[in-house]
């Protein structure tokens, strides 16, 4: 089991800032669908840092010392100005396991639900075949759009296709975003992986 990570092995979207979690929050409120989430209320970032690092997909970067993912979900914790701490994990892919471990493990650290404070996944009984990165089908690319804003930035949106989320997820892993306003949107039969400078995410 790989007990050394770097920044490079993040595949999720970090919130480490109240800005990034206002900001999710609000897309999240204009959005029809409703992703599974778990957010509860630390007395110190310390606590709610050690409440998320109790969860198999939660480690910490040997470059950058922050937190990251290695499964495509929403996390992180931070300080809010009106003197709490926060810790959430949410995303479509988060599963009921481990939206019930994350639940065990921030009550343990002496998390309290903040406002609805979550919202459980369904279970879901299926069999999905693991398969090695050499036998996945690679994206094909469809087209890239360019859009420019009122101000004149210009946001780029390379879109790919592929047979299925594995293969949409291996290809994310490969191909780093490092600049603004640049977008890789892969769409397959389980809906759209996307990549973009802060991390992978499913919209």
């Amino acid at each position: 089991m790989n007990s050394f990570y770097l920044e490079k092995d993040n595949r999720g979207t970090r919130q480490d800032s109240e800005s990034h979690a206002n900001a999710y929050w609000m897309s999240r409120m204009l959005s029809p669908k409703k992703d599974p989430f778990i957010m509860y209320t630390f007395v110190t970032e310390k606590d709610a840092r050690e409440a998320l690092l109790e969860l198999p997909c939660i480690h910490v970067a040997e470059d950058s010392k922050k937190l990251i993912c290695t499964e495509i979900l929403t996390f992180g914790c931070y300080s809010t100005t009106s003197g709490i701490c926060e810790a959430i994990i949410t995303g479509d892919d988060l599963s009921y396991e481990l939206w019930e471990q994350a639940k065990e493990s921030f009550i343990k650290h002496g998390g309290k639900p903040r406002g609805q404070g979550e919202l459980k996944p369904e279970k879901r009984d299926v069999f999905v075949k693991k398969e090695s990165t050499a036998q996945k089908e690679k994206a094909l690319f469809v087209r890239e759009d360019r859009r420019r804003d009122k101000t004149g930035k210009t946001t780029i949106y390379r879109i790919y296709k592929a047979p299925d989320a594995a293969s949409a997820k291996v290809f994310l892993e490969q191909n780093p975003v490092n600049q603004n306003f640049y977008y890789f949107i892969v769409e397959t039969p389980e809906g759209n992986y996307c990549r973009d400078r802060l991390g992978l995410y499913k919209e």
